[in-house]
């Protein structure tokens, strides 16, 4: 790791984004869920995505925001010579395993058949929370909103997106999953304590937990990307990449009590727009292949490769048959056994 590495993620380079609203291909006949799009980064990725023509499932919590946010999209557009495309919203509470479960069970209903997910944004998540409450099926609250809700939705999605993959261009369908600059600032040595996983409240320091859950999103894109087979539960030539799409002023913050640590980080903060063209880079750039998804590789924000990881961090995705510590590997064994009821 290096300083510049930090630097370039708290301050990238000045209109540096390949993919932005003003050249996103057109989006016709293609389908995305967002999940949090009602709100922040969602909400700017799910905006472009209609105004491109695609077909968006809002998948968020609360139904009087969803309808709220659409309206704003819808309005945003008015008078403007662009051919939209469609806004839907599914419910959905990503710490609570029962609703995960539904919301994919309407979103493939809505789709019917011989419907399609070309790209599944695994945006939504909760800001490091002192004292959080246990979930519904009680489980630590961070690492099952930010990374194991998500892992039981693409579990419950993945027939969609294979088959959706079938009848698509190579490496372009795609599940994106959000990690953070605290992946490196933060997170434990190897990324995720086996401490944790004996004892998740064993941890008490929410800037921690938060940390371990965004790395854990990293360390399921890896892991999905290596566990596909043509006949295997994890599909075939879905491309999962890892990132961190940037520092934005969202209500992520809403939980976080320490505002001295809030207005040390607050000049740094952008709008989210940029972090909405992070994830196009990588839900729609070529530079991101299976290859990349397979050995890893981390995407920083406004769509770029991180220039080299922490050493311990590379460590924890490599198998300890090639030298590594395997934590990656392990961690998606304990999620497999966290949601095996609701699959």
């Amino acid at each position: 790791m290096s300083l510049y590495s930090y630097w370039t993620q708290f301050f990238p380079p000045r209109d540096g984004a390949p993919i932005t609203e003003a050249n996103v291909s057109r989006l016709d006949g293609k389908v995305f869920i967002v999940t949090g799009g009602s709100s922040g980064i969602g909400y700017e990725l799910a905006r472009i995505l209609y105004g491109a023509g695609g077909k968006v499932y809002m998948l968020t919590r609360t139904k009087k925001n969803a309808e709220e946010a659409i309206e704003r999209i819808k309005s945003h557009y008015v008078g403007k010579d662009v051919k939209t495309g469609s806004l839907i919203f599914v419910p959905m509470d990503l710490s609570d395993f029962e609703s995960v479960k539904l919301a994919a069970q309407q979103f493939r209903e809505s789709e019917g058949p011989d419907g399609r997910l070309d790209v599944l944004f695994n945006n939504a998540g909760t800001g490091g929370w002192k004292d959080a409450p246990r979930t519904p099926q009680g489980h630590e609250h961070h690492i099952t909103a930010n990374s194991v809700g998500h892992f039981l939705l693409v579990r419950l999605l993945t027939p969609m997106l294979n088959q959706t993959a079938k009848k698509s261009p190579k490496d372009t369908c795609r599940v994106v999953w959000a990690a953070s600059i605290l992946v490196e600032m933060k997170s434990p040595i190897g990324g995720i304590t086996k401490e944790f996983l004996e004892d998740p409240f064993g941890e008490k320091y929410a800037g921690i937990l938060y940390a371990q859950s965004k790395t854990a999103n990293w360390f399921l894109a890896t892991e999905f990307a290596r566990h596909q087979s043509e006949s295997g539960p994890f599909g075939s030539g879905i491309v999962h990449i890892g990132g961190n799409p940037g520092s934005y002023n969202t209500n992520i913050w809403r939980h976080v009590k320490d505002l001295i640590q809030y207005y040390l980080v607050y000049p740094t903060l952008r709008d989210p727009v940029y972090g909405a063209y992070t994830y196009m880079w990588m839900g729609f750039s070529n530079e991101v292949t299976m290859e990349e998804a397979k050995a890893g590789n981390y995407a920083i924000c406004d769509g770029r490769w991180h220039p080299g990881q922490r050493a311990d961090l590379l460590l924890a995705i490599k198998g300890e048959d090639a030298g590594g510590l395997g934590r990656s590997k392990e961690f998606f064994a304990w999620c497999e056994e966290k949601v095996k009821d609701f699959v």
